[in-house]
């Protein structure tokens, strides 16, 4: 089964980005005409959704309400056009990976959930670090430690998801590089 996600994000994001070309702030009615889009889009999501069941209904759902998110923060950025507006596209659609990511976790049980949970968790902290890096060079205010605790979050979880006999041995380098031995 195709992900809803890889489906309606490309005709989503063509169906929500023509405003975007035209020049000037939106008006209120071309804001309330997006804004129902998105809604539609939405509802017609759900509906496929409907007829799914178990895990992976709570999946497309999920993946119908990430679409709405990052949809929403493009339409408050296109229609404000201030740089605040443009930070928070990124970070939402961080955010909004993560739930997808969480949910399908959920298929999983025990020690390979676990891993995929921090693996999910390691990509959202890798995505935030690079949305705040695009928000004007904001990283350099992050202080250093966040910045190697995210990369050795990442580098933990890439070792957690390796073979038992790989794992110890990554996991030794990862926290000899990071100097926590």
């Amino acid at each position: 089964m195709k992900s809803l996600f890889v489906i309606l994000s490309p005709g989503a994001l063509v169906l929500l980005s023509w405003p975007a070309l035209a020049a000037g702030p939106m008006s209120r009615f071309e804001f309330e005409l997006e804004t129902g889009r998105i809604a539609s889009t939405f509802t017609h999501a759900r509906a496929v959704c409907d007829e799914l069941t178990s895990n992976t209904k709570d999946i497309c759902v999920e993946e119908a309400r990430a679409v709405q998110a990052v949809a929403h923060a493009e339409l408050a950025f296109r229609r404000s056009g201030h740089l605040a507006d443009a930070a928070t596209v990124p970070v939402v659609r961080a955010e909004a990976a993560y739930a997808v990511a969480r949910e399908r976790c959920d298929e999983q049980v025990g020690a390979d959930k676990a891993r995929c949970l921090a693996v999910a968790k390691a990509a959202q902290a890798s995505a935030l670090a690079g949305a705040r890096g695009a928000a004007g060079g904001r990283v350099a205010q992050m202080p250093v430690n966040t910045r190697r605790d995210a990369e050795y979050q990442r580098s933990v979880a890439k070792c957690e998801a390796m073979a038992s006999d790989t794992r110890s041995h990554c996991l030794t380098t990862v926290r000899k590089n990071a100097g926590r031995i």
